[in-house]
């Protein structure tokens, strides 16, 4: 279990000398007009239309929740449900799958669990790291190839359809895996790959990746531009409670009884999430103001045309994002998220196995004694924006602006990595000074500082296609993550000694790397207010200058 990480979400910018944190807005609790047109908010419409084009949101049922502010209390519940059912299957699937290694080394037929403090042997936690590590590999390849195209359906058909379909697909699975592990556990134990066959369920909805997308899509459809950031805020902030809470249930119920309980409470939840489900209207806009004969040919393309469009105009926005490249501050930016899997991999499966085979903890134990630590890095996140203020306006650091706080902060939270990691490489038998690493790890947010830094690069409207960059370098990352912790992992409890941390040497050197990238990145060479090409804005030759609107962290 890890101290949870999540993600601050990140907001348009529309004055660049002041950076507003309007997290604590009063959310709008106009009902959704879902008879009332509005304008299009097409940035570019037709020239030749005397008036602009207006949207409308599809009627809703009566019992449908119609005010805003009821369908982001409801889709934060939604996500703080399914995030806490993932966390809590997350550690009791693992002893499960440690117990059929362990049946097998001992040559055990027996039907019940074997002592866990018995299956703490290299020759169980070895075999188990590797499969662990081709989870997070596989799991990354098939969310890279089902994000574009379900993202590709909630913008056509709805979103509730797409979140309907990709928690479906996510309680499919969360009833299928126990099942590999219960009456099929003597198929598992002769061959264990096979639970790799799980990731196949993601094709059916896109898994949580598209679930947690879709959810912030709606948040967006019934958000205005002043408190989007703070609909935002609040879902991360349930999220984070969720990966909070999930472990520390599982590791107390674990405790009380067996992985068993955690697994029922999490089928229990299903419906629970399925009838919110219900109340949440759908909240896509659609065109009215459509000539008929547009309308008309539209329904007359055949389903083969629209997907082979569509797949021309993704294969055209990927050659336009690799053009990004060609200003060396944003691949220099794209090494963090290159080693992202490997900083996930060692704070989830491997940081439990390690504290586990070391120290003699059993998971349950583990789960609940590094709870505190998701509190303090919890504590941290909520801190950052005030932190992010001080920098802005301290006259110690010279007022920095947004571009160089964004930064100075990434920086900081690479080397606080690094620096965790080393002391977790060297205390390989001292759970004190290892506890104190993990402890220091919990004042990092380097995912969502070195976004803020790297979305200062292109123009807004150009942003999805930059992150469509940061999911390609994840995905091909993953091969440099729970792979190699894996063997990292095997030859420590191999080679003893002080190798016995040289996962976390590896997790330093990584972090290494990334915080020395982030050191060449420079300013941009635009000065705000002024005119100068940016990516996306005509001629697309020259990218080393600042956007007039960048996305800036709140």
């Amino acid at each position: 279990m890890s101290s949870p990480r999540t993600r601050i979400e990140l907001d348009n910018r529309r004055d660049h000398d002041e950076e507003d944190v309007p997290f604590l807005n009063i959310i709008d609790d106009e009902p959704l007009p879902a008879a009332i047109t509005s304008p299009d908010p097409d940035p570019d419409p037709d020239p030749s239309s005397p008036h602009p084009r207006r949207r409308r949101h599809r009627p809703s049922a009566p019992w449908q929740a119609s005010a805003p502010s009821t369908i982001i209390l409801l889709i934060i519940a939604i996500k703080f449900l399914a995030v806490t059912s993932g966390m809590l299957m997350l550690m009791p699937m693992y002893r499960l799958i440690e117990d059929a290694f362990c049946h097998v080394h001992y040559d055990d037929d027996s039907a019940g669990l074997i002592d866990e403090m018995k299956c703490k042997v290299d020759e169980v936690q070895s075999p188990l790291a590797y499969l662990m590590g081709w989870f997070g590999l596989v799991g990354a390849i098939m969310n890279l190839i089902v994000s574009y195209p379900y993202g590709m359906l909630a913008d056509r058909i709805g979103r509730k359809p797409t979140v309907l379909l990709s928690y479906g697909g996510l309680a499919f699975s969360f009833s299928t895996s126990p099942l590999m592990l219960g009456p099929w556990k003597y198929t598992i134990r002769a061959h264990p790959y096979i639970l790799l066959g799980g990731s196949v369920f993601t094709l059916i909805g896109g898994g949580v990746p598209v679930l947690l997308n879709t959810l912030y899509a709606i948040a967006t459809d019934v958000s205005t531009e002043e408190n989007k950031a703070s609909n935002f805020l609040y879902l991360t902030l349930g999220a984070s409670a969720g990966g909070l809470l999930g472990p520390l249930i599982a590791g107390l119920l674990m405790e009380r009884w067996d992985p068993w309980v955690p697994i029922t409470v999490v089928l229990c939840t299903i419906p629970c999430v399925f009838g919110l489900l219900l109340f949440v209207p759908e909240t896509l806009t659609v065109n009215i103001d459509k000539a008929p004969a547009t309308a008309g040919d539209e329904q007359q393309k055949s389903t083969l045309a629209a997907l082979r469009g569509n797949i021309v105009h993704g294969l055209r926005d990927l050659r336009s994002s690799l053009r990004m490249l060609r200003n060396p501050n944003i691949p220099l930016c794209l090494v963090t998220f290159f080693f992202g899997n490997a900083r996930f991999t060692a704070s989830t499966s491997i940081l439990a196995q390690y504290i586990s085979k070391n120290f003699g903890w059993t998971l349950a134990e583990t789960s609940v004694l590094l709870s505190p630590l998701g509190i303090v890095h919890l504590a941290f996140l909520a801190g950052l924006p005030w932190l992010s203020g001080f920098l802005m306006k301290s006259r110690r650091f010279g007022g920095l602006t947004s571009f160089r706080k964004d930064l100075f902060l990434a920086r900081a939270s690479l080397f606080v990595i690094m620096l965790s990691a080393l002391i977790r490489g060297i205390s390989s038998h001292g759970v004190g000074l290892f506890l104190f690493g993990l402890f220091i790890g919990c004042f990092a947010a380097e995912s969502p500082l070195v976004r803020a830094t790297v979305s200062t690069f292109v123009e807004p409207s150009h942003v999805s296609r930059l992150y469509a960059l940061v999911a390609m370098a994840e995905v091909v990352g993953a091969f440099a993550g729970g792979p190699v912790l894996a063997w990292c992992f095997d030859r420590g409890i191999k080679w003893k000694g002080a190798w016995t941390g040289l996962p976390w040497f590896y997790l330093a050197f990584t972090s290494f790397l990334a915080w020395a990238a982030m050191l060449l990145v420079r300013q941009p060479k635009n000065v705000w207010g002024e005119d100068g090409e940016v990516f996306g804005d005509g001629d697309e030759e020259e990218e080393d200058i600042a956007p007039r609107n960048p996305i800036r962290l709140e």
